[in-house]
């Protein structure tokens, strides 16, 4: 990644990508995946903005994206690149691509309703995955993340529920990923209105004590410590501190980056 570019230089040849009927989650696993890729991007509010000279690696990005969260697009024979619109399907199971190193589980004494239960967190994290038989295959990179939803079922702490449905006494899991954004947003530029409207408006919803689906309660509540700590930065005071805001941000986004 280049530390030259400037997506506000007049002169800079940039691509853009309207995303705006992308979700958030989806956002936040694209960033992610141009920041592996070391695509440089920023966001103007739901267009992604990339140099030119990075184009090919950025559509690549997006075309892989797409295919591993099963986005499809209505009306629209392309993808969400350049000036075309997607609009964002829902959760579904995502296999284990061919190639990919995966790690077994053994759940033949699991209930019915535990292994549907761990089928429904996996997919709603889409974290890709097979059944064979009695055993689970989870793709190895997110072994950590499956095991943790295995060890929170085991203890009894996850219902059976819909992938599309949320306890009512529960945040849904976006509001982790809206605070993933603002800070990704952040982090790059201070003054990204959109970034810290999608701050204010999690921080709005967001109690330390009540985690969103899903969501460990320790990192929520590390997740609120800095995104409290990030909104004072940049309105609790007369003017904005631009060097500590910018310092949350980063530590927000690293925080969160393997969890959206």
């Amino acid at each position: 990644m280049s530390d030259d570019w400037n997506p506000n230089d007049p002169d800079a040849s940039n691509v853009m990508y309207d995303l705006s009927r992308w979700s958030f989650d989806h956002q936040a696993e694209l960033a992610a995946e141009l920041a592996e890729a070391g695509v440089p991007h920023t966001w103007d509010g739901s267009e992604l903005v990339v140099p030119e000279s990075h184009e090919a690696a950025a559509d690549s990005t997006v075309t892989r994206v797409e295919a591993r969260l099963g986005i499809t697009y209505e009306g629209d024979d392309g993808a969400g690149t350049g000036t075309g619109t997607g609009t964002t399907a829902t959760h579904q199971p995502i296999d284990i691509a061919a190639g990919v190193a995966s790690t077994e589980y053994d759940l033949g004494e699991w209930a019915e309703s535990d292994r549907q239960s761990i089928t429904n967190a996996l997919t709603a994290e889409q974290i890709p995955y097979r059944w064979e038989d009695d055993l689970l295959l989870v793709s190895t990179a997110h072994e950590e993340a499956a095991e943790a939803l295995m060890d929170t079922i085991e203890a009894g702490d996850f219902a059976m529920l819909p992938t599309d449905e949320v306890p009512v006494d529960e945040l849904p899991f976006e509001t982790l990923t809206t605070f993933f954004l603002a800070a990704e947003r952040l982090q790059r530029n201070t003054q990204d209105a959109d970034g810290l409207e999608q701050l204010l408006e999690a921080l709005e919803v967001a109690e330390p004590e009540r985690r969103p689906y899903g969501v460990e309660l320790l990192l929520w509540q590390k997740t609120c410590e800095l995104a409290d700590a990030l909104a004072s930065a940049l309105v609790d005071a007369d003017e904005p501190d631009h060097e500590t805001a910018i310092a949350v941000a980063t530590d927000l986004h690293d925080l969160l980056r393997p969890y959206v």
